[in-house]
């Protein structure tokens, strides 16, 4: 280690050649030495020695562990089924608005939510196809289905597997498209039907003439789809400055605007994503293949838009919300992380029945239409700074030094005192242990 060390000048700052050959107490050494690294610093990325070594089988030149905060929405009734959703994110406010919004919509009904299924598919591109290539192909469809026989039986067995092709030519790039559709069932589903795509390649070739330039899923899911819907009372939704019915206008106006001006429709749909992602970390499923299937599916008109629909009936607020959920509830890191495991225990705990892909993925998109509705609500009435402040203040908080039960203690001080900065909060920090008053 002397010499790897060594190896490093504080003129370059670069990791010696062999670095990605270290294991990674190795690389954490090297790290230490070369940046100077606090006490904070060191145990927060690599609290312990099993989450190190998880780390090492996970991903590649791993140093350490980047811990995110794991929450709890509770109370989310959907389709008369209670559930308290896990969410691990590190933004404030976050899981407090979800919590805030579940509870208001399970006492008014909860979600209604509905699911196409566990449908996902791959996109086998052939460079080169000859004219009469997509009619062969769609003719030979039976045969190439038996190629997938043994690799899908046990996925069949579950009551999932093979469920059809399509072919088509782009016009733009001249590619052959044959588009495979797989029901994975509970998994996430990339490493099986990437394996039956590429299993594919000879045959096709063979039968269009071309070359396979990629066979590949497409991470769009737009087989498999969900969709979420409540309905909440006018009277329930008043706020200091504004009647409920008031409210409603303004929601629905609000939504308007993001259906409207693609600028606030980023905004408004990355708020969705707040609750749907946050649940997919927690849960082990890809969070960023799932954001990159709901932006893609609100340009599916042709332009970006809000990925939500809010209109008045009556006295009453309806709000729906329609995405991709490409998620499971085996496979990747999902029952391989110990954090998703303690997750999915979290979520299904009172719903009586085992963790299903489907019913995960309603669950997420009423977390995301949830979390969208507390964000409408704050930001047509007060704005949704006073919230977002407090939760600062908290931070503020422990990074002056505060701890247990002190954290809230210096939080409301820097909160009385109006002044959010580091500065300040050390300063209040010193007055609270001295027993100092408040300024």
């Amino acid at each position: 280690m002397a010499d790897t060390v060594s190896a490093l000048t504080e003129e370059t700052f670069e990791l010696p050649a062999n670095f990605r050959k270290l294991n990674a107490r190795q690389k954490r050494d090297v790290l230490y030495r070369l940046l100077d690294l606090d006490t904070d610093e060191l145990h927060a990325s690599s609290p312990s020695d099993t989450l190190l070594d998880l780390a090492e089988v996970m991903v590649e030149s791993a140093v350490g562990v980047m811990p995110i905060p794991l929450g709890i929405a509770s109370g989310y009734l959907v389709d008369d089924e209670l559930y308290n959703v896990p969410m691990a994110v590190e933004e404030p406010s976050v899981v407090a608005a979800a919590s805030y919004a579940g509870r208001l919509i399970a006492a008014n009904g909860g979600f209604v939510t509905r699911s196409t299924g566990p449908v996902m598919t791959a996109q086998i591109a052939i460079d080169g196809a000859g004219a009469d290539a997509a009619e062969l192909v769609r003719s030979r469809e039976f045969d190439l289905r038996r190629e997938l026989t043994e690799l899908l039986a046990p996925m069949t067995k579950r009551g999932g597997g093979y469920r059809g092709m399509d072919v088509t030519r782009s016009d733009e790039s001249g590619l052959l498209v044959v588009n495979l559709h797989l029901d994975v069932r509970d998994a996430m589903g990339a490493n099986l039907i990437n394996s039956a795509a590429e299993l594919l390649r000879d045959p096709l070739e063979a039968l269009s003439g071309g070359t396979v330039l990629m066979a590949i899923l497409t991470n769009a899911a737009p087989r498999r789809i969900s969709s979420a819907e409540f309905r909440l009372p006018a009277a329930r939704l008043g706020r200091e400055r504004f009647s409920g019915e008031e409210m409603v206008d303004r929601i629905v106006r609000a939504n308007e605007f993001a259906q409207t001006d693609e600028s606030r429709a980023v905004t408004h749909n990355k708020g969705i994503m707040n609750g749907v992602s946050a649940l997919a970390s927690a849960t082990g499923n890809d969070s960023r293949a799932i954001e990159a299937a709901a932006h893609a599916y609100a340009s599916r008109s042709g332009r970006y838009t809000a990925l939500t629909e809010y209109r008045r009936d009556g006295n009453t607020l309806v709000g729906r919300l329609e995405i991709p959920t490409a998620m499971g509830t085996v496979g990747g890191a999902v029952g391989f992380h110990p954090v998703s495991t303690f997750a999915m225990k979290v979520l299904f705990m009172n719903a009586g029945r085992e963790p299903s892909a489907d019913r995960l993925s309603r669950v997420a998109v009423s977390l995301g239409l949830a979390q969208n509705l507390a964000a409408l609500m704050a930001l047509v009435s007060e704005g949704i700074q006073k919230g977002h402040m407090k939760q600062h203040a908290r931070r503020l908080a422990w990074k002056a030094g505060a701890r247990d039960e002190h954290i809230q203690e210096l939080a409301n001080r820097v909160w009385d005192h109006g002044v959010f900065n580091i500065e300040t909060a050390r300063r209040l920090h010193e007055e609270l242990k001295r027993g100092a008053p408040l300024p």
